[in-house]
C-alpha cells in the first residue's frame, strides 16, 4: 500500500484519531477508541514529535484557531513573551498576531 499523504495529513489523522475519530478503512470497537481532548491529543503529538519518533517536529498547532500546520510550508512561530506563540497562515492576519508582533523585543528586530 503506497501512502502518499503528507506529514501534515498523517499528523492530522493521528490528532483526529486520538480524539476518537477512526480513519476510513479502520475498524476499532467504540469502547477501545481513545477519547482525548484537543489539548491532550496535541500533547501526545508534541511529545512524539520532540522525540523524532514517527511524527515530524515541523507540525505545530496554531495557538489562535487550534488547527495543525506544517511550519515548513506555512505559518509563523513567535517564541517570545506570553502565548500565543504559533500562528497558521489563516491566523497571520489576526489581532493576536498583530499584537504579538508589536510586542517583539528590540533584540529580536
Amino acid at each position: 500500500m503506497i501512502n502518499a499523504k503528507t506529514d501534515l495529513e498523517r499528523t492530522e489523522e493521528l490528532f483526529d484519531f486520538l480524539q476518537g475519530k477512526v480513519p476510513k478503512g479502520c475498524t476499532i470497537a467504540r469502547k477501545r477508541r481513545p477519547l482525548l481532548t484537543q489539548d491532550q491529543a496535541w500533547t501526545v503529538i508534541w511529545y512524539l514529535g520532540n522525540l523524532y519518533w514517527q511524527v515530524t517536529d515541523r507540525i505545530e498547532r496554531c495557538c489562535v484557531c487550534g488547527g495543525l500546520f506544517d511550519t515548513g510550508n506555512e505559518g509563523e512561530s513567535l517564541d517570545y513573551g506570553k502565548a500565543p506563540y504559533h500562528f497558521c497562515d489563516n491566523c497571520l492576519g489576526s489581532d493576536e498576531y498583530a499584537l504579538k508582533l508589536r510586542r517583539k523585543p528590540a533584540n529580536l528586530l
